[in-house]
């Protein structure tokens, strides 16, 4: 049993001396290179398109949701800005002359120059007359010109351009009172007030 374990070591030294000895077979195919596919190609330009894509971003306006404005939109919301600045000034004119009626129902002397002229005639003549059915129609006269005003603020806002036309018409005029009583601070500053009122409706125009 000793000579068969030891017969059989050669055999198998022998089998791997003659593998080892074979070479490669004269008839087999050399490995030939693996062609690369068009899908395994790194992309060309995708990091300029990147950088310019980030560029243009990073100089273009942004709204708080960071969406990118174009310069159409950033101007169409200047306009609308300046033509909601001019309309609220309808809003000041009313504001400042309802004050005024009530400063001079109380007897007060002093009062905004900003205001209404006509608001100021009509608490006038009703002192003047001194009767209580005067102070009242006053008051009504007063209110209804006030909330003209006020009105035409609401719609000028949302882009009328005849409340715009109407609104500075009516205050023009109403700046001829203060130039008949020559009060320059109340001529001055309906005339400012005009001006910005035309810049809104200008705006207006614009969009």
């Amino acid at each position: 049993m000793a000579s068969g374990a030891t017969n059989s070591r050669p055999g198998v030294g022998t089998a791997a001396g003659v593998g080892a000895g074979v070479g490669p077979s004269p008839f087999s195919r050399p490995p030939q290179p693996k062609p690369a596919s068009m899908y395994d190609r790194p992309p060309v330009g995708a990091p300029t398109v990147a950088r310019s894509n980030g560029a243009d971003a990073s100089h273009s306006p942004t709204t708080s949701a960071g969406a990118v404005i174009g310069p159409v939109d950033a101007a169409r919301k200047a306009l609308e800005s300046q033509r909601r600045n001019g309309a609220q000034w309808f809003f000041w004119v009313a504001a400042l002359s309802l004050i005024n009626s009530a400063v001079m129902l109380a007897g007060q002397q002093w009062r905004f120059i900003l205001g209404l002229g006509i608001t100021q005639v009509v608490q006038e003549l009703s002192q003047k007359y001194g009767s209580s059915s005067a102070d009242v129609t006053a008051g009504l006269v007063s209110l209804a010109v006030i909330g003209l005003f006020a009105f035409f603020g609401f719609q000028a806002v949302k882009g009328r351009s005849w409340a715009f036309i109407t609104g500075m018409v009516l205050y023009a005029l109403d700046g001829l009172i203060f130039l008949l009583v020559q009060d320059w601070a109340g001529v001055g500053f309906h005339a400012f007030a005009l001006v910005m009122i035309g810049r809104g409706y200008a705006a207006g125009r614009k969009l």
